[in-house]
């Protein structure tokens, strides 16, 4: 199997029938994005984090991933790797081009590009990513991390805050824990 077989059965499981009838299928990828922001958001609680923790985990412990792991575990990784970067670069752009993110005052005015990029670092260093490190050491956490870091660098680009601004600075051991992730999920996935 190639890895374009690979990425094309972690596809499918991506974008699934939401209605058969109709022909119409969702990104369920985007959906976990969304589903960990607005959870995260709402309670920073451990309590919220451990209950997201375990619906990634159910996710991301699909009989179809498992089976594809087991076949060839490098490959079937950077194809899962590639679609939570796709799925992460889709979520940045929408939250970069969709206007009401990027406005404030009921969307009378509209915020600065460099203002977008601080409101999106927020949500993504400090909300999400925040979250992410609070759980379980998982393959699909440590791809999350990255792929939303990397994300984010590369659609804000000259606008993007570099994370070791976002990071408390009272707790230096967060900043080498989501350092060491980056590096490592890069380095094994051949994207250095």
């Amino acid at each position: 199997m190639s890895i374009n077989l690979y990425q094309e059965k972690i596809r499918d499981l991506r974008f699934a029938y939401i209605d058969r009838k109709k022909q119409r299928k969702a990104d369920l990828f985007i959906g976990l994005w969304l589903e960990l922001k607005i959870s995260v958001v709402q309670s920073q609680s451990m309590r919220s984090i451990i209950n997201q923790e375990k619906q990634l985990n159910n996710f991301f412990s699909k009989q179809e991933i498992i089976t594809l792991l087991e076949e060839n575990k490098q490959e079937a990784q950077k194809a899962l790797y590639a679609e939570i970067l796709d799925s992460a670069l889709l979520y940045q752009s929408a939250c970069l081009e969709d206007r009401h993110y990027g406005s404030k005052f009921f969307n009378l005015i509209r915020l600065k590009d460099d203002e977008i990029a601080y409101k999106a670092a927020k949500e993504v260093y400090n909300d999400i990513i925040s979250a992410l490190l609070g759980m379980n050491d998982y393959t699909w956490r440590n791809y999350m991390i990255t792929a939303l870091h990397v994300a984010y660098q590369e659609v804000f680009n000259k606008n993007a805050l570099k994370p070791e601004i976002m990071f408390d600075k009272d707790d230096p051991q967060l900043l080498d824990k989501f350092t060491q992730i980056i590096n490592n999920t890069l380095k094994n996935e051949g994207a250095e």
